[in-house]
């Protein structure tokens, strides 16, 4: 297998293109690569962004990479250099040693209830990664089981009572309350976990609330060891998330169901088989948002007593 090498700021990087067990993976716009620094060995995540790019495309990878550069927190994975050639356009991000939050829900090893603190503390650290954004008017639009790494030590080992998290990717982020900048071709949020306003469409209204209601959906899992929606057909997805309220899980106590249910309040239609108004459908989303937690912190509060 031929070795590409590209030149950066930081120095070079070697990855195998076409070696399969070198790409970590796909979108219809980019391949992500496992590649290292050629002096040190040091292991790194390479991002290529696909030739061609719409002007949308292009114009929302601009603003990926300024809002990288901007942020400073210890739980997000950082880019560590960009480099440009033959005008392809690649990213080098340092590369995170653990397992993701949706291997460890898959993991039997953990289904045991004593785990139950392992996990909330997971959440709660990722609540503080969520704050950091919010704090700087951004929205993820994309949490996910498989965005959150909790980081492992050198010997592959875990600590349970003090997890370290981070976040690994960022792509889909946005201003809160503002329109997206289009990303037509590329990567969309995951309907699993995406909140009423971004499955109906209302953009103005994706800010921190729809995170938070993300975030309670993984807790629902994390816990549960199921997701919180028993299908995964799009239509059903639609109008299970949108507007169904989510049921008491066997594997939750009440105060857990509590804060779940508090982080993923639904709108509340009054009119049952009518066809709701773009209106009406608005002000029902806005009134569920102020029922849901106000802030990443409140919600990290209410987990931590938990644990207490």
């Amino acid at each position: 297998m031929q070795a590409k090498i590209l030149k950066g700021n930081e120095g070079s990087y070697l990855f195998f293109p076409e070696e399969k067990s070198s790409i970590i993976s796909k979108s219809n716009y980019s391949i992500v690569y496992l590649t290292a620094k050629t002096d040190s060995k040091e292991k790194f995540v390479c991002k290529q962004f696909l030739p061609l790019l719409t002007p949308n495309q292009s114009a929302r990878l601009k603003f990926f990479i300024e809002t990288n550069i901007r942020l400073e927190h210890k739980g997000i994975a950082k880019i560590v250099d960009f480099i440009i050639e033959d005008g392809q356009v690649f990213i080098i991000q340092e590369y995170i040693y653990g397992l993701s939050l949706k291997d460890l829900i898959k993991s039997r090893e953990y289904f045991d209830y004593r785990y139950n603190y392992f996990f909330y503390r997971i959440i709660a650290k990722f609540l503080d990664i969520l704050s950091y954004f919010h704090s700087q008017n951004l929205c993820l639009c994309d949490v996910k089981p498989s965005n959150i790494m909790v980081c492992t030590s050198e010997d592959l080992e875990i600590d349970l009572k003090d997890p370290e998290v981070k976040l690994i990717d960022i792509e889909l982020v946005k201003p809160s309350f503002k329109q997206a900048i289009p990303n037509y071709g590329g990567k969309s949020f995951s309907l699993m976990y995406a909140s009423p306003e971004q499955i109906l469409g209302f953009e103005e209204l994706v800010g921190e609330h729809s995170d938070i209601f993300s975030t309670g959906l993984i807790l629902y899992e994390a816990i549960a060891k199921e997701t919180a929606l028993n299908t995964s057909n799009p239509m059903f997805v639609k109008k299970i998330q949108t507007s169904v309220k989510l049921q008491k899980h066997y594997r939750f106590d009440e105060d857990l169901f509590k804060i779940i249910a508090k982080a993923c309040v639904k709108p509340s239609f009054s009119l049952i088989n009518k066809e709701q108004s773009e209106e009406e459908i608005k002000l029902a989303i806005i009134k569920s948002l102020s029922n849901r937690f106000q802030s990443a912190e409140n919600f990290k509060t209410e987990i931590l007593k938990l644990i207490l």
